[in-house]
């Protein structure tokens, strides 16, 4: 799987043959952030604008935004 990474989060890179765009979801967190763009640098500048925007919006709601899982197991 092709990702992407800005400020810890990470999203996912699949091209939709039909629609001729790259479509991405950023992965790792229960809240569903998704997003396209019909080109690479377009789908980097709105991977960051949304992540932006996600942070901004919790912070609006008085709300941690989720951290993603880094998959890593601690035990103690």
């Amino acid at each position: 799987m092709n990702t992407i990474k800005y400020k810890g989060f990470k999203a996912s890179l699949e091209f939709d043959l039909e629609d001729k765009i790259i479509v991405g979801r950023v992965l790792d967190i229960s809240d569903i952030i998704s997003f396209h763009a019909p080109s690479i640098p377009e789908f980097e500048e709105v991977f960051q604008q949304s992540i932006d925007s996600y942070i901004r919006d919790c912070e609006a709601l008085n709300r941690t935004p989720e951290k993603p899982a880094s998959g890593k197991l601690i035990l103690s």
